[in-house]
């Protein structure tokens, strides 16, 4: 991956106003200019950012997106496939002519293909990233979406925080925290708790500032995953970031901490610290977990296949049975699974996977 593009996604989750720029890079790599973020409540209310030939589409699409029927969100979601998709691995070229908003919004302005991957978050809200290209450069190939499928994970960890922001900048490091409205703290490279927020506050003693100010999990596999990520950090410069889920407790739900690196212009922002952690709670069934989880652990997309059937319920046998695969692999890709999310037991991985919903029909 490139190093860049990374710090720049980055610090477009504490500085929203650089998604543009973000946006470009990747609409490089699958030459377009056309490429957004959407977010999009259960209202279907619609904040986003867009490259500047994109804005005055997603503009229209903002002030009248409850006037379509769009099953992009559903259909990709239902794939299973946690990675970006083209439109026509999802419609039927007849279907997308029909499709109002490819007949009001994307024909009139010369754009005819499209592409994109849906991120549930916690909170019920999903992001999307859109692309859009004109009829004569053709269709989005395999190859292209899975060029992109590299940055997913840092795209959907930086998101998260961009629309939490409001996709809007803060003036300063207790602002940003305020504005994110989830438990929240910045933290200098050895896990010490520079500024934190009240609800960061509230959650002791699951997590708390510690010995000397260095933050603390209660749940002995979370905090050790915290540590190694810090430590990865402080060897290796290129680290990015790292997603570590906090089994639920009694009365308690889940909670997933994101650990993200403060880069380039959010350095203004968080001038002492290294690291951003943020934490979301997981409420079954509201949040889709098993497709967020895809999006923000990192796994392989044999691996993602791996946590869906066990959140269905599936055993080894059964979904080397449905894969094709030997029991061999599949215990592989559960092992892959398993480091990835912090879970030492199947039946711990299976708890964290439980839950999952899929998108309402009047989520988009």
């Amino acid at each position: 991956m490139d190093s860049a593009l990374l710090d720049l996604i980055y610090e477009a989750a504490a500085v929203p106003e650089t998604w543009p720029r973000v946006l470009e890079r990747l609409g490089e790599m699958v030459q377009t200019r056309h490429m957004a973020l959407l977010a999009v409540d259960i209202d279907r209310r619609v904040t986003y950012a867009a490259t500047d030939s994109y804005r005055p589409v997603l503009q229209r699409f903002a002030e009248s997106a409850d006037k379509y029927d769009n099953p992009r969100p559903r259909r990709a979601l239902g794939t299973g496939h946690a990675g970006f998709l083209t439109d026509l691995e999802l419609f039927s070229r007849a279907e997308l002519d029909r499709d109002g908003i490819y007949r009001d919004l994307l024909f009139p302005n010369g754009l005819r293909y499209t592409a994109g991957t849906v991120i549930p978050v916690p909170t019920s809200d999903i992001l999307v990233f859109d692309i859009s290209r004109e009829d004569e450069a053709g269709p989005f190939a395999r190859e292209e979406m899975e060029a992109l499928d590299q940055y997913r994970p840092h795209l959907a960890r930086a998101a998260l925080l961009a629309h939490r922001l409001g996709l809007r900048a803060a003036g300063g490091a207790t602002e940003a925290l305020q504005l994110v409205g989830l438990p929240g703290a910045a933290l200098t490279g050895t896990g010490r708790v520079v500024i934190a927020n009240p609800l960061f506050e509230q959650l002791a003693p699951r997590v708390v500032a510690g010995a000397f100010d260095h933050v603390q999990i209660a749940s002995k596999p979370a905090n050790e995953a915290l540590k190694q990520a810090l430590g990865a950090a402080v060897a290796d410069t290129r680290f990015a970031a790292r997603s570590i889920p906090i089994p639920a407790e009694e009365g308690e739900p889940a909670l997933i901490a994101h650990l993200v690196p403060i880069r380039r212009a959010a350095h203004d922002i968080f001038s002492m610290a290294e690291f951003l952690l943020v934490l979301t709670a997981v409420v079954a069934p509201e949040a889709p977990l098993t497709e967020m989880l895809h999006g923000l652990f990192d796994l392989t997309p044999a691996e993602a296949k791996v946590a869906r059937a066990l959140a269905a319920g599936l055993s080894i046998d059964e979904i080397s049975l449905k894969s094709a695969v030997s029991r061999e692999t599949v215990r592989t890709q559960l092992k892959g699974v398993m480091a990835k999310t912090a879970t030492t037991r199947q039946a711990d991985l299976v708890r964290l996977l439980a839950g999952a919903s899929p998108l309402t029909e009047t989520g988009s």
